[in-house]
């Protein structure tokens, strides 16, 4: 074979082997060149969906953050809500209020105290009618209520007041109701005195109190025992404050009696 034959076979199989290696690289280089350009858009995906659940989420997280935040909010599942009715409001509980009673309808008999009480107890019951006197003791008081009976000045409701000075005994409260007789109310005031007779006379008229339903306890040894300050300095007699808490007790008394049923 001629020496130039041979040199161009060896070139054509040289530039052959070239161009079968260049389209090889070059083929390489495509799918380099597709790999990367998805996984472009796979990271683009990514950090688009990341961003959209970091917007929701009100933060700029990380993209790896973004996107767990992104899968949380998906698989969240709505708390429901939950409401209560409000209570239907109950009507108040009412106390019937007490008839109002006319200091017109009520004579007062008494002692000392009665005396220091007399301006309040007239202007916490206008009309009342008060026969008290210092030092009087309680069978002296009943004869004022017998001399008022038999003069017919008695009114229906009777204020006795009296034990300051001396003992009550059983036998005076049976006079004193058949004075008043079955149909007049009786209100009874105890006692506070430092006096040995004291808790004797309050025991007596807390037992014809409770007895007999007519008969309510106008209770002033508990009304003032811890309010003494109220008294003058010889512990007994009430000064013009004293009074006025002196008189408030009398007027509730009356009411409640006044109200009693028959």
């Amino acid at each position: 074979m001629p020496k130039h034959r041979r040199t161009r076979t060896a070139r054509a199989s040289g530039r052959s082997r070239r161009r079968t290696v260049a389209l090889r690289g070059g083929a390489l280089v495509g799918a380099l060149a597709l790999c990367a350009f998805t996984g472009a858009k796979l990271l683009y995906s990514a950090a688009g969906t990341g961003a959209h659940a970091a917007a929701i989420n009100g933060s700029h997280a990380p993209l790896t953050t973004m996107t767990t935040v992104s899968h949380a909010l998906r698989d969240r599942s709505p708390v429901p809500t939950v409401t209560s009715a409000a209570p239907t409001p109950q009507p108040a509980a009412t106390t019937p209020s007490l008839r109002p009673i006319s200091g017109r309808s009520v004579t007062a008999v008494g002692d000392s105290v009665m005396v220091a009480s007399t301006p309040a107890l007239e202007q916490a019951l206008p009309g009342i009618e008060i026969n008290a006197m210092v030092g009087r003791q309680f069978s002296t008081g009943l004869q004022v209520i017998a001399m008022l009976k038999a003069s017919g000045q008695l009114r229906p409701i009777v204020v006795v007041g009296l034990g300051t000075n001396g003992t009550v005994t059983s036998a005076e409260i049976s006079q004193l109701f058949d004075e008043i007789g079955p149909h007049r109310r009786l209100v009874l005031v105890s006692t506070y005195e430092a006096r040995p007779w004291e808790q004797e006379v309050n025991s007596t008229l807390a037992a014809a109190a409770s007895d007999h339903p007519d008969v309510v306890l106008a209770d002033w040894f508990t009304t003032i025992e811890h309010r003494t300050y109220l008294l003058w300095p010889d512990g007994i007699h009430p000064q013009p404050a004293g009074g006025i808490v002196y008189a408030r007790m009398l007027k509730a008394a009356v009411e409640r009696v006044g109200n009693l049923p028959g």
